[in-house]
């Protein structure tokens, strides 16, 4: 029996699974609709999402199989992770490495195998996606496809449940002097400190590609100075905290949100795909416009907002967070000057942008 070999970079893949908080048996609802898929897509015995952990093998989602943990050392998956796209083993008792392996001579052995990489987003293998049977089988190109493409499932819901657990470590992480020059007084949102700091940590730090794709909301209270001039600034505040309610409640809890300004919110949606940023910004619009505030004085206002929108993926290579922002204040700059109550999309950022954010009211 061959053992699994350990990666060249085993000290820094564990401590990515040490800040990532997942070599644990906590249930994973998200991840376990993706082994539930992998089982009926592929047809085969079980499946599993697993973490190679220092000396064991976490089954951190199943589908059909028992078992928490098994030894690292006699697992299929440590010998997954140290390649870079699928391992296939159509009949274990014909391999060498595995013949002897005792998840194979037993009575409910492993005789196919098929495992993708699962990959944290600094490109540290963490573990894999596998489906197994106890019979032999074979894989299309198309089967190797779509474990592929299940695996890049897994690793999406593994980073949004990490910059959801990002955030809320940043703030616990701080005292409270701090935490409160970071976050907005009013709505309890981020401000621009506390924006540039988690951007930096987790999402988009400064001159590195995004480890994702994300979308970015720059969204302004349409007419908001005359809401304060007839209605009073205890009024105009009321009015944003009752958007900042509205993003809150519509976004997702990994979603980043931040007051920037008076009467401006930046929204930072990761895992959005080029399409899907308009989109989302258009049903915030269309749900404020739907939806009258309620004042304390018992007034009814219908308001609106602007929304500049980019887009960011790894593709790009390193950005530039103060250009892909100009572009998104370019864009709403665009949203207002034609008619304002509307999306503005712009995906190409701006390289040579010296300008700062130009002020509307």
């Amino acid at each position: 029996m061959e053992l699994a070999p350990i990666p060249h970079n085993e000290a820094e893949r564990q401590a990515v699974i040490t800040r990532m908080r997942i070599a644990t048996f906590d249930a994973e609802p998200e991840l376990d609709r993706i082994t539930s898929l992998a089982k009926r897509i592929f047809d085969v015995k079980s499946a599993t999402v697993t973490v190679l952990d220092h000396d064991r093998q976490i089954f951190k989602s199943r589908a059909n199989f028992e078992k928490l943990e098994s030894s690292r050392d006699i697992s299929f998956c440590g010998h997954a992770i140290t390649r870079t796209g699928p391992m296939v083993i159509n009949d274990a008792r014909a391999d060498q490495r595995f013949c002897d392996n005792p998840l194979v001579a037993c009575n409910e052995p492993i005789i196919f195998y098929a495992g993708m990489p699962v990959h944290h987003h600094e490109g540290y293998p963490i573990g894999t996606l596998c489906i197994f049977d106890n019979k032999p089988r074979e894989m299309s190109e198309r089967d190797i496809d779509n474990l592929k493409d299940l695996a890049y499932l897994v690793e999406m819901v593994l980073l949004l449940r990490f910059a959801q657990f990002s955030q809320k470590r940043l703030l616990q992480n701080l005292d409270d002097a701090v935490r409160q020059s970071m976050m907005d007084p009013m709505t309890g949102l981020w401000n621009r400190r506390g924006l540039d700091e988690i951007l930096d940590r987790e999402r988009a730090p400064d001159g590195a590609p995004v480890p994702e794709p994300c979308g970015v909301l720059l969204c302004d209270i349409d007419h908001f100075k005359a809401v304060n001039d007839t209605h009073g600034h205890l009024i105009g505040d009321e009015v944003i905290i009752s958007i900042a309610r509205m993003l809150k409640n519509h976004l997702r809890e990994n979603d980043i949100i931040a007051r920037v300004g008076g009467e401006e919110f930046v929204c930072v949606i990761p895992g959005m795909t080029r399409d899907m940023t308009p989109k989302i910004a258009q049903k915030l619009c269309d749900i404020l416009r739907n939806t009258p505030i309620e004042t304390s004085e018992g007034k009814t206002l219908n308001l609106t907002i602007s929304i500049g929108a980019t887009w960011l993926s790894p593709v790009m290579g390193p950005i530039n967070r103060k250009a892909v922002f100009e572009t998104a204040d370019e864009a709403l700059y665009s949203a207002k000057y034609s008619g304002r109550d509307r999306v503005v999309f712009n995906a190409e950022p701006l390289k040579d942008r010296t300008k700062g954010l130009l002020e509307r009211h």
